[in-house]
């Protein structure tokens, strides 16, 4: 992660309009403890937690290395297309040929 905790929560505030007073008293804080978040490179995770909830966004999904990130997506599910030449007989192509009609009737 390149930038900080801290600055891209100031980010999605900015982001929404939202005033740090706002902000602030929607997460319990001070006023001043808003702008000390904005400036932290580490932050509690149930404060975390809290803020994404504020600003429906989960900042935890920034916090992961991307080779986690590509583990996860794989775990949900996500396909993808890959194109595979083969080298198939008559009778092979014949076969699936057949196959298919029936998948189709």
């Amino acid at each position: 992660m390149s930038k900080k905790i801290g600055q891209l929560i100031q980010e999605k505030v900015e982001a929404q309009k939202m005033e740090v007073t706002a902000f602030a008293k929607a997460i319990n804080k001070e006023r001043s403890n808003a702008y000390d978040i904005f400036k932290r490179d580490s932050i509690d995770t149930a404060l975390l937690k809290k803020i994404g909830q504020v600003l429906s966004y989960d900042f935890f999904q920034d916090l992961l290395e991307p080779k986690t990130k590509q583990t996860l997506m794989m775990k949900k599910g996500i396909t993808r297309k890959v194109l595979v030449e083969l080298e198939l007989t008559e009778e092979e192509i014949e076969y699936l040929n057949i196959d298919r009609k029936l998948i189709q009737d």
